[in-house]
């Protein structure tokens, strides 16, 4: 559901005067074990953001998620879609990724079980105009 979300978002396409920006951008996410205590949260949370604070280029989240599945530590899912438009992510969001460089994450975000970062895998541009078009 969180995937057809973020392809939802980003699918939209972008006003005259928004933010014409595109992208690779990563969302790498985690489902954290019902049950959980507030403490064990706040731990788990912890435990993924020093990871993901690591990242420094997509395939580093890919290689984190896996070692994630084989230790069992987390379920989640790491969602790309290539050349996203910048408006159509929340404006939060986009200053978020407007504060790290290409290949970081940002800061952890998400709801009560899921928590996510996003990443910009190469370097956000307005695309160049094609001939015809104004």
């Amino acid at each position: 559901m969180t995937a057809a979300l973020l392809a939802l978002l980003l699918a939209v396409q972008p006003s005259a005067g928004l933010e014409q920006r595109r992208a690779t951008i990563l969302q790498f996410e985690i489902r954290l074990a019902a049950g959980l205590s507030p403490a064990e949260q706040a731990a788990a949370t912890e435990v993924f953001a020093a990871d993901t604070r690591t990242i420094r280029r997509c395939a580093d989240a890919v290689a984190i998620a896996a070692r994630y599945k084989e230790q069992r530590r987390f379920s989640g899912s790491i969602t790309q879609r290539r050349n996203a438009a910048f408006a159509a992510i929340p404006i939060e969001l986009r200053r978020e990724l407007d504060k790290v460089p290409t290949g970081h994450a940002t800061r952890v975000f998400g709801s009560a079980d899921v928590r996510r970062v996003l990443i910009a895998c190469s370097v956000p541009q307005v695309p160049a105009a094609r001939p015809g078009m104004v």
